[in-house]
């Protein structure tokens, strides 16, 4: 049988980040690893943002990607989903096509 894979990706206030990663961390059985970023958001959607982030154009945000088994997808959004009910974290799952390490 083969292993599916989904790369989940998640965007959150930068606030977020130490509760965030902590609730991954703490997750078990354990996350196989995940990956955080700091980003800047452009378009639509500045009703919440600060002062400074319209005048700058751009939102702060953290990205985070987790590349997980298929079936670890759900334990994982529905962990968020209890401990981040109201934070308006955004979530997207993509399939992984190959994965490897260059030695």
């Amino acid at each position: 049988m083969t292993l599916i894979l989904k790369r989940l990706t998640l965007l959150a206030a930068r606030e977020l980040e130490e509760t965030l990663v902590e609730a991954l961390l703490d997750l078990q059985p354990a996350l196989p690893g995940f990956t955080t970023a700091l980003v800047a958001g452009h378009g639509e959607g500045f009703v919440r943002a600060s002062v400074q982030e319209s005048v700058r154009g751009r939102i702060d945000r953290l990205q985070l990607w987790i590349v997980l088994p298929e079936g670890d997808v759900k334990r994982v959004l529905d962990l968020l989903a209890a401990r981040f009910a109201h934070s308006r974290l955004r979530w997207w799952v993509e399939p992984v096509e190959a994965m490897g390490e260059l030695a």
